[in-house]
This record gives structure tokens, sequence and C-alpha cells, in this order.
């Protein structure tokens, strides 16, 4: 994994869609990413409220190089130089419980603190006992919080209408569910028809997940009536387990993130401030892409005109002709096990990404500047 250093800039978890196929490289090594933040938390037992855990090994996914630790006494970790504009996935295993992937950690200009979860062998069998099934080996155990965009839990939507698909946007075959969590912080039975917050969240699990990649497909009613559908990636482990969120990408409404009210989008007013630091509204791209930066040989932070010439000049970069193979959208973007990261660190988590949407339609309306 590689913590793609932002540049290529610009940023729950499902496959929120699929990467562009046959990406052109560069033929550039990419440098290594710039000094970083701190990241850490506790690990803690994702059923059991107030519970560290000792010894548990937690390792990045998203940035290169892959860094590992393990937890102390009180459960706390941390890894010292995260690259600003990352997203980070942060995998734990602990004995007696599943190797567990948590959502991903977004790293500004800012330390981050974030508690990782695992969930217990035990606790799982518990959750498949609610409506009378064992778990079947090799498969997963998937969790997702749901949000709307403003934040706020994601109630009173069918379970009908949260889909777990494959790259042909089928539902993946086998799966169970999806289940609720209800009140005492299980799975509830069969039955249960819509969602409900408990605990002041929306949480549902699906049974039996095979191993790959995939998207969690939520369909809903936002807050002017309009039906919007959101996509997250989901990775999915054999025997393991994997904690999802969607929406709540920011933006204030009650409905889905998306490009916004910018039909046609142009470079220097909406791409180039997109490049630049966290703490200006960026995606910390210019942190390595810098005069003097590691990713000096695309600067992003001179005036506007010149960094588009700049990109347009390096090959490959903006692709008109088959804009999702634009290298701007294809090196930070994540990479899915086993595909190794082609950048030091993922900005976009997914094509779901709303910077990575934007940009990628100003590419297709033409590149203006």
């Amino acid at each position: 994994m590689r913590l793609r250093c932002s540049l290529s800039f610009l940023v729950l978890a499902a496959c929120a869609g699929e990467a562009p196929p046959d990406r052109p490289t560069d033929g550039d090594v990419d440098p290594p990413a710039a000094t970083g933040q701190r990241v850490g938390g506790k690990a803690m037992d994702y059923f059991v409220a107030n519970t560290p855990l000792q010894s548990t090994t937690i390792t990045t996914d998203g940035i290169d190089p892959q860094l590992m630790t393990t937890s102390a006494a009180d459960g706390a970790f941390a890894f010292e130089s995260v690259p600003p504009g990352s997203q980070v996935f942060l995998s734990v295993s602990r004995t007696n419980y599943r190797p567990t992937r948590n959502a991903p950690v977004s790293v500004t200009d800012a330390a981050v603190t974030s508690d990782v979860y695992l969930l217990s062998n035990a606790d799982v069998i518990r959750q498949y006992a609610t409506d009378g099934k064992t778990p079947t080996a090799g498969k997963a155990f998937v969790v997702a919080e749901l949000l709307r965009n403003n934040g706020t839990p994601l109630t009173g939507i069918p379970l009908t209408d949260i889909k777990l698909t494959d790259a042909a946007d089928a539902p993946v075959p086998g799966v169970i569910g999806p289940y609720l969590f209800g009140a005492l912080g299980d799975l509830t039975p069969a039955g249960v028809t819509q969602t409900a917050a408990f605990g002041g969240k929306v949480r549902v699990a699906f049974l039996d997940v095979p191993p790959g990649n995939f998207s969690l497909k939520v369909t809903f009613l936002d807050g002017q009536g309009q039906p919007q559908t959101v996509k997250s990636s989901v990775t999915a482990a054999a025997d393991g387990a994997t904690l999802v969120r969607s929406g709540g990408m920011g933006g204030g409404g009650g409905g889905a993130a998306g490009t916004g009210n910018i039909a046609n989008p142009r470079f220097a007013q909406d791409v180039f401030p997109r490049l630049q630091t966290a703490a200006n509204g960026g995606r910390a791209c210019v942190n390595c892409h810098a005069a003097g930066g590691p990713g000096a040989v695309l600067v992003m932070n001179a005036l506007p005109a010149d960094v588009l010439a700049t990109l347009k000049a390096k090959p490959g970069m903006i692709d008109l002709t088959t804009p999702a193979n634009s290298l701007l959208l294809t090196k930070p973007l994540y990479e899915p096990p086993p595909t190794p990261q082609n950048h030091p660190n993922a900005t976009f988590v997914d094509v779901n990404d709303n910077d990575y949407k934007l940009i990628l339609l100003w590419i297709t309306q033409g590149a203006l500047l």
C-alpha cells in the first residue's frame, strides 16, 4: 500500500465505482511522499463498549511504504508521519478476533485521532445466531454505518434499497442481509424492513460476503424528495470483517454529496483550489508538488495558467479522448488489493469522491482554464 502523495491529488467503505481499465503510466518513478502528520488512536472492541485491546497489530493500506505497529497496554497506537492528502485504511488483527478492515481515515494538515475497531469471533457468531445461522468458512462479515450528506443518520429507508453489488452492478450472490443493528447493539432478526437509529447511528450488516471488491449501493430520497444513490467501496477478505461508512461526505444538505452546482467547472476557479493545502481548502497536493518538494517534477502552486500548462504538457496527465484515464485522476486513486498502488499515497478512495467527479467533468468538457 502506499501512501500516495497528494498530487495527483485530489479524494465509506464499498466500490463506489470501478477504476478505469488499462490506465496509462507516465513512465516516471513517483517520489517519496512528503513528511506528514501523526495518525493515532486506540484499538477497541467493536461490540464491548469502552474496551481497549492491547497487542493488536495495525497496518496501513493506501500509502507507500506500508506502515505497521502494535497497540500498547491501553490500546494506544500511532503512525508518526502520514502524508497530508492521504486516505488511509487501517486494518487490525488480534488473536480470537476477525481481521478487521476499518473505514478510511482522511489526513489533512493536522494530526488525526481515530480509533480502530475489531470484531471478535464470538461476537460475530452471536450475530449470525440472531437469525438461526452460523458463519460460513472463508466468508466475511460487513458492517456499514449509513449517513446523509449532512452527517445525520439515514433513517426510514427500506432495507431493500441497500445492496451489495459487484462490478456489473448486480447483487453479490450468496450474501445474506442486510440486517439492521437494534437497540441492544446486536443484529435484529429477519422481519425488520427499514432503517432506524439506535445509539445515534444507523448500522446494517451483510453476512457471508465472499472475498473481493464490491460496492455498497444505498438509494434514498434527499431533503428535497429527490432520489439519490450513494456508492461506497467495500473490500472483503476471507474470514475477515469490514467496517464501511456510507455518506456523510459533507456539504450541509440532507442528500448525497456530489459536484454541487458546478455544471461547467474551470481550472482556475474550481480545480486549481483543490490542488492546494488542506488549510486552504485543497487536497494537500502542493505539500509534495511544489518547487523544492519531493514532487517538484509537477509543481502545482504556481499561477493557475502555468500549472495548467504544465499538466497539459506532461503526457497522459490530461486525456481529453478518454478522460477517466487521465493520470491526474488515476495516480491518486486508491487501488484495492491485490493491485499495488501507483502513487505514494491515495487521495481518492474511489471514483465516487466528489473532487474526482468534478475533475472528471472538467476534463470531459475540455479542461478549460
